[in-house]
């Protein structure tokens, strides 16, 4: 059996009572960075060797894990903080498992994304989590335009060193009054949470009043837009493409109706 196990986002003391004793019995556990994996083994007096999974060697390694599976064998995979898939190694492991016909199982525990929606104060009846915010242009403005658009509570992870000019770019190009909160060394000794509009966060770090330090959970209220429903049919369509080419009427749309300008040129070019 292959068992994805949750780790200790920040404080080993969190790890379950079932988790220690899986990391006890199993056969190989395969982690992350097996320094760090091996001082939580080292804290519960875990014996067991570990092995490297990660994502530069994720694709060459788990032909080899889906073999030992195949020979019973019992797999724990851990990473260094939270849950594997997460933006951690994992999800082609998962992938492959189910092409096998493998059974796996999840040991649940910490997660940082829930801990950070938790800590903002925010709507957490309905969110959205966007991984690591991007650094290739185009994807951070299609990411924009889709905090424009969304009521969702929107959660993101930055680290220390680029903070700064993802909290710049939201000031440029969202509402400076737009809520947000930064959540950094969760679950640690100096956990902190940061909550204000963008403009008070953005001053913060321009003063030196945040700890660029570790790993950041950004966490964004959702937008107080309400779209337009609106159901279009071919008919519109036609209307709108007797008078502009597509890209001009999408563009269009989307500002009447607040709605994905890309999603409306794909309905508009769509046969």
């Amino acid at each position: 059996m292959l068992n994805f196990i949750c780790s200790p986002i920040g404080n080993l003391n969190d790890i379950s009572m079932r988790s220690i004793s899986l990391l006890q019995t199993v056969d190989f556990i395969y982690a992350e960075d097996t320094r760090n994996t091996n001082k939580l083994l080292k804290k519960y007096n875990i014996d067991n060797k570990t092995l490297s999974f990660h994502e530069h060697n994720e694709d060459k390694v788990t032909p080899k894990i889906i073999k030992q599976l195949n020979s019973g064998s019992e797999i724990a995979i851990i990473t260094d903080a939270g849950s594997p898939c997460i933006s951690d190694p994992g999800y082609y492991l998962s992938q492959e498992c189910i092409k096998h016909n493998i059974e796996y199982t999840v040991i649940p525990g910490p997660s940082s994304v829930i801990n950070a929606l938790i800590l903002s104060g925010m709507p957490s009846d309905s969110f959205t989590f966007k991984g690591f915010f991007p650094r290739k242009n185009k994807s951070q403005i299609e990411i924009i335009d889709f905090l424009k658009r969304t009521n969702d509570t929107v959660i993101f992870f930055e680290s220390a060193k680029r903070i700064s000019s993802t909290i710049n770019f939201f000031y440029k190009n969202l509402s400076q009054d737009r809520g947000i909160a930064l959540c950094r060394e969760m679950t640690k000794q100096f956990e902190e949470t940061l909550r204000g509009s963008i403009k008070n966060i953005k001053e913060k770090l321009k003063n030196d009043e945040i700890i660029l330090k570790g790993e950041f959970v950004i966490v964004v209220d959702g937008t107080n837009n309400k779209p337009y429903d609106i159901n279009f049919d071919n008919k519109t369509r036609e209307l709108y493409l007797k008078s502009l080419p597509p890209k001009d009427a999408a563009k269009l749309i989307a500002t009447i109706t607040n709605q994905n300008k890309r999603e409306i040129y794909n309905w508009l070019i769509d046969k």
